[in-house]
């Protein structure tokens, strides 16, 4: 092979990992490093105290320690727009392909093989490490990483002259400043050098490499807060409190995705057979397989770093693996393997976390953004409780809005995230955490089995008003804060039938408030709801609480049908939701569609049979059943009928009047 396939393996990853950071801007922490961000351009300095949140009565010390990563990618999105913050990331990401290729070249002894090697050892680890791939400060965390240890590299090299070395310390620190101020990742830096520094004893390279260890310990000093963002850096890291809350922090468990476990195994087990030729190599290789066995362990006992381990063990299982007699002899044969790597990441990256194909743009989908809009147009100082899923995108949106908490999890600390979270599923812990914080505006995931019991506390409340709901979210305001606001009266909260089916709603009340709900992409679901009750409204016995009847006439079959259309529209959003499916089940029911009903009704008992799935699973054998079948549920009916405060039941009053009524 001749030297150019180094450049040309290197370029090529490069290439490939601009590519493979074509994401979409989407990512719930994005938005949140953005408005801290906006709000230091806004304010001409970088505050020590919290101006987000209204958790104490006054300001808190807070040491943001990606300041500088925030006010960069704010610049570049509001004087570029997304698709340059993007590119940006996208830019990095490529220049961390190049540099770990190059880093295989060399640490193999300039082994030619090793370059299309760590490409495709690259391309072959990428897809598991791109839910790092986002608009988020951990970029600077695996990119300034590669760039550390191709300096030391240069330190240990025998051909790099004193003053050249001086010169690699010297910008080496200047880095390590920027890192401090952009990331708390910084704390590798100082692990990489210091791990470098104690293979180094003994030799010419020794004290630039304890100079360099030296300044990056200064260079920690250099921010806006001192030290004290080194402190709160390690704290985040070592406590074990929070990789309770912070699912990313935690180690692999059976709740996760199967691969993010068997790709550091795979990536750990090649390190150990790629490790001896390297290890021969001289003391940097040494150090380096040290460093991946290091890295294998962080991984294990946090996902955070599986990305770490994946992507930098790689010049080490490459350049073992290129100085292996075997391997030497594939020739050409190995730039197959670097196309079929190609293929694997293409393919692959999309179907794997973060689910996210390729592209630029901002979709805002999912995300609170109509709740947003109403919060900005009708309160004044609003005071928001909202999941911290949700946190991160309204604190961008609502640049006025103050929080009882965010995604910042290490500001409010473990114990009072888990206090918040744990509120949502307890009515009583919920109204208490209201009043004592004087919260005015709540978001809340409606979609979430956790958060039911918020929703139904709100939904209940007379203190409590509606105003807005959309696919994932629903907005409740405080009556004494609402101003101007107009609630939802007739559409309830998420897939809750609310007063879209009682007969005294008039088609009029609903329109506007199908008006107020609008048409965007995160109402897609919403809009199905309210759609396919609205057409069933005719149908309907006695509001929700009595199921829907068979058709009369063709146009009530058709109007059914519509219903289960809109219906299922919403379906394909949230697949198996257990009120969407069971409104589609009676839909496709009532126009006598028995198939469509049975599988409906099926996936709404998916997660649990109910009142109203047991119900209209009655009234399905009542319609299609065989007469044996049909004599039985009528037995079921009278059963039912007589136990204690159920002879008055509208619904099953009306299958025992109704029981005679059979689709054809």
């Amino acid at each position: 092979m001749s030297r150019g396939v180094v450049s040309w393996s290197a370029w090529g990853c490069a290439l490939a990992f601009f590519l493979l950071g074509a994401l979409p801007l989407y990512n719930i922490d994005a938005y949140g490093h953005l408005a801290q961000g906006r709000q230091i351009a806004d304010l001409g300095y970088v505050p020590e105290v919290d101006l987000f949140s209204f958790w104490q009565s006054t300001p808190q010390p807070w040491s943001n320690y990606e300041w500088a990563y925030d006010l960069l990618t704010w610049l570049v999105y509001d004087g570029l727009g997304p698709n340059a913050l993007i590119g940006l990331k996208c830019v990095a990401l490529a220049a961390l392909g190049y540099l770990l290729v190059i880093l295989a070249y060399r640490l193999s002894e300039q082994t030619i093989i090793a370059a299309p090697v760590a490409a495709a050892v690259l391309l072959l680890f990428a897809p598991m490490a791109r839910l790092r791939f986002t608009v988020r400060p951990q970029i600077v965390g695996l990119l300034l990483p590669a760039v550390l240890l191709v300096g030391i590299h240069a330190i240990f090299s025998p051909t790099t002259s004193t003053r050249r070395k001086a010169w690699i310390v010297a910008g080496l620190t200047a880095m390590h400043i920027l890192w401090v101020n952009m990331h708390g990742s910084h704390l590798l830096g100082l692990l990489i050098t210091a791990l470098f520094l104690g293979f180094s004893f003994r030799t010419d390279v020794f004290k630039p490499i304890l100079a360099l260890l030296a300044l990056q310990l200064g260079a920690t000093a250099c921010t806006p807060f001192g030290v004290s963002i080194v402190t709160d850096a390690v704290a985040h890291v070592f406590d074990p409190a929070y990789r309770e809350i912070v699912i990313e922090w935690s180690p692999w468990s059976p709740d996760h995705p199967l691969y993010l476990l068997l790709g550091p195994v795979v990536a750990a087990l090649l390190v150990l057979v790629a490790m001896r030729p390297v290890i021969r190599s001289g003391r940097f290789g040494t150090a380096y397989a040290v460093f991946c066995v290091v890295l294998s362990v962080m991984a294990f006992r946090s996902m955070r770093f599986v990305a770490h381990q994946l992507l930098l063990s790689a010049p080490l299982i490459a350049a073992g693996i290129a100085q292996m007699r075997w391997a030497q002899r594939l020739g050409r044969a190995v730039l197959v393997g670097v196309g079929a790597s190609v293929a694997w990441a293409a393919f692959m990256s999309p179907r794997l976390e973060p689910f996210v194909p390729f592209g630029f743009g901002e979709p805002r989908l999912g995300h609170a953004w109509a709740a947003a809009n109403v919060l900005n147009d009708h309160l004044k100082a609003p005071r928001i409780l909202a999941p911290i899923q949700d946190s991160w995108p309204l604190m961008f949106a609502v640049p006025g809005g103050r929080f009882l908490v965010d995604g910042r999890v290490p500001f409010y600390g473990p114990k009072f995230i888990r206090k918040v979270t744990n509120s949502f599923s307890d009515p009583i812990a919920f109204q208490d955490l209201l009043a004592r914080y004087d919260v005015n505006a709540v978001v809340v995931d409606h979609t979430r089995a956790g958060q039911a019991a918020a929703v139904e506390y709100l939904r209940r409340s007379p203190q409590w008003l509606l105003g807005q709901v959309q696919d994932r979210q629903s907005l409740y305001v405080r009556q004494d804060a609402s101003g101007s606001l107009q609630p939802l009266q007739v559409v309830g909260p998420g897939y809750h039938p609310g007063r879209l089916l009682e007969p005294s709603t008039s088609d009029a009340e609903i329109q506007r408030e199908v008006l107020w709900v609008g048409h965007h992409q995160n109402s897609t679901a919403i809009e199905g709801w309210i759609g396919g009750l609205r057409l069933l409204r005719p149908l309907a016995r006695d509001g929700d609480r009595a199921g829907i009847r068979r058709h009369q006439t063709d146009d009530e079959r058709q109007a059914a049908r519509r219903a289960y259309a809109a219906l299922t529209r919403a379906a394909q959003v949230y697949p198996g939701f257990t009120s969407i499916e069971l409104y589609r089940g009676m839909a496709a029911l009532s126009a006598c569609d028995l198939d469509e009903a049975r599988d409906a009704l099926a996936r709404a008992a998916y997660s649990g049979e109910t009142r109203e799935t047991a119900l209209a699973s009655l009234e399905l054998v009542l319609r299609g059943g065989d007469e044996s079948q049909r004599s039985d549920a009528i037995a079921e009916v009278e059963r039912l009928l007589a136990r204690p405060r159920a002879e008055d039941d509208p619904w099953l009053l009306a299958l025992r009047q109704e029981s005679d009524v059979r689709c054809p």
